[in-house]
């Protein structure tokens, strides 16, 4: 369908065009994406509704859309806290979506309850540090620990290889062999004793 320029934008035009902009705002899709929608929908290219957004539009919803990235923000929080929450269970309350602040309702009460909720969140933050951090001293003290096992996993293999090589001497010595006697010698080595010695 090809879009035909049209000049007047009415008032109910610009009131699609800023509602649209501003959930696109809100649930953190791009102005990009709302100019092509509302473009659709009036018949207009997204590039004319840019326009009249940047030009006309967007001064007059200026408070509008500051509450809009405020409750997105609130939103990105929320999703990060649960995301927390499951890679490292970490259990804390869960946390309601913060109103935008208006002046005129500011009170002794309510700043109260941001500060107490600012400094549990701070308590949250360094109570997921120090498990992050438990947890790596726990992973290089167990990589210690495995670095020492396979060493000892080596030598024990180098002494059944030695032992083993051993006991398939060649076939000719294999009666004297038997009723030899051996001895370690300080290497873990198996030396054969003559009865001589």
């Amino acid at each position: 369908m090809t879009k035909v320029r049209q000049d007047a934008w009415s008032h109910e035009d610009d009131v699609l065009l800023a509602d649209t902009v501003i959930h696109h705002i809100k649930n953190g899709s791009t102005q990009l994406k709302a100019f092509e929608e509302v473009g659709d929908q009036l018949n207009r290219t997204a590039a004319a509704c840019g326009f009249r957004w940047n030009a006309v539009v967007r001064d007059r919803y200026e408070t509008k859309i500051s509450e809009a990235k405020r409750e997105r923000k609130a939103f990105q929080r929320n999703d990060a806290a649960q995301a927390v929450q499951k890679t490292f269970g970490v259990k804390h309350p869960q946390r309601s979506i913060e109103k935008p602040v208006h002046t005129d309702d500011l009170n002794m009460e309510r700043v109260v309850q941001f500060l107490s909720h600012y400094v549990h969140q701070e308590t949250i933050d360094a109570d997921t540090k120090t498990n992050v951090e438990q947890v790596q001293l726990e992973n290089e003290q167990l990589k210690s620990q495995l670095e020492k096992l396979e060493k000892e996993h080596e030598s024990l293999l180098t002494i059944i290889n030695r032992a083993r090589n051993m006991m398939f001497v060649d076939e000719t010595m294999s009666d004297s062999f038997m009723s030899s006697s051996f001895r370690m010698d300080e290497n873990g080595n198996l030396q054969h004793v003559s009865k001589a010695d």
